[in-house]
């Protein structure tokens, strides 16, 4: 009889759904108005002669009430803390030149894959050519000069002085071309680690600055999530434990083990951090993703557990459920008070008041109250309960 109830009150909505937008004026509101409540007055007048009918050929059928009831079973329950994170990649680089100059030759695009070292853009060092030109000319004298007073000195001819200011004349030009073959090597810049180039932000024309980035690159073979948690689990959260991540955008789930637990106590928001690492070789975990870290921090094995919603509440607190029980053949309903502890994901864990095999009522609690003869719909519950 609620199934009927239900599928007329769900009747007369999609009625009037299909109706809402035919005519919004007042006329056609009480015009529609008017249609509705004759419509309502044949179904009140064909429920109660069904109800007559079913009076009739069954009295006591008529009078019970349709329930569902599920065996009260245990199993493990887990409780989580949840805490928001953010994927970021250890190897987020950005691309910087050495020296200053113009850019003259681009060797990579956006999206190009790259390689410790490889060439990404060049910029003009045509002033640090010349210069190393000048120093080697200077420098191939200064030889000539340090190997003649050498020998002339390894004769006994001319003074010490002249021979060492010679040998350091000609040591400091090699060092000074050496720095300026270094310079040179800069005009090169290269990639600083493996991955993706993910921006350019400079082009062949434009003065490079050692003090601006020309670009980024991104490696997210390996990526960390990070995440701060209440300094009220400070005890509870330890390095190796694990912890289930998932990522909402990916409706991802993957479970991973703590790789560090923060010393530090942020003061502004009382939380310390934690950090989890894992490979991502497909690369579908970005950096600033969202992350939700769902630390456990209860565990119980063959423990009571119930659908939070089977729960109800008294006005004076007391929480309760209806239990099916059979008493002389009957099926009758009993209220039974419950002592819970910890929920989570719809699950409330039990912690006294009803045990192991009891019969909750799991469909149709809310139309019944303690001491109610009822009518068990789910066959193999009715058979038990016989």
């Amino acid at each position: 009889m609620t199934k009927y109830y239900a599928f007329v009150f769900i009747a007369l909505f999609a009625v009037s759904a299909c109706n809402k937008s035919v005519d919004n004026s007042v006329e056609g509101k009480r015009k529609r108005l008017s249609e509705l409540k004759k419509q309502a007055a044949q179904i009140k007048a064909e429920i109660a002669a069904l109800e007559a009918e079913i009076a009739q050929i069954s009295p006591t059928a008529a009078a019970k009430k349709l329930v569902e009831a599920e065996p009260l079973s245990v199993q493990d329950f887990a409780h989580y803390v949840e805490v928001q994170g953010n994927v970021a990649s250890e190897q987020n680089v950005m691309i910087a030149p050495e020296i200053a100059g113009v850019i003259i030759k681009r060797y990579v695009q956006v999206g190009d894959m790259v390689r410790k070292g490889q060439p990404i853009a060049e910029i003009d060092a045509e002033s640090i050519r010349k210069n190393i030109a000048e120093i080697e000319t200077r420098l191939e004298l200064a030889r000539t000069v340090y190997e003649r007073q050498a020998n002339l000195w390894n004769q006994k001819i001319g003074s010490e002085v002249q021979y060492l200011q010679a040998k350091n004349n000609m040591e400091a030009l090699e060092k000074t071309l050496a720095t300026a073959k270094t310079q040179l090597n800069k005009a090169i810049v290269k990639a600083p680690i493996d991955g993706m180039v993910e921006d350019l932000t400079q082009n062949v024309g434009e003065m490079a600055n050692p003090a601006v980035p020309m670009g980024r690159i991104v490696n997210i073979a390996q990526v960390e999530i990070n995440a701060d948690v209440s300094e009220v689990y400070a005890t509870a959260v330890k390095r190796g434990d694990e912890v289930l991540v998932s990522f909402p955008a990916l409706g991802k789930e993957m479970s991973l083990k703590i790789h560090m637990v923060g010393q530090y106590i942020n003061p502004t928001n009382r939380t310390f951090k934690i950090q989890m690492r894992t490979s991502n070789p497909d690369g579908i975990l970005k950096p600033n993703s969202l992350a939700v870290v769902k630390i456990r921090d209860f565990f119980r094995k063959d423990a009571l557990v119930l659908p939070s919603h089977l729960i109800q509440q008294s006005a004076n607190g007391e929480q309760f459920v209806y239990v099916l029980r059979n008493k002389d053949g009957k099926q009758i309903v009993e209220r039974v008070v419950i002592t819970t502890g910890k929920s989570y994901a719809g699950k409330t864990l039990v912690e006294a008041g009803i045990q192991a095999g009891d019969l909750i009522i799991t469909k149709g609690y809310n139309e019944v109250v303690n001491g109610d003869e009822v009518e068990v719909s789910n066959n193999k519950v009715a058979q038990q309960v016989r």
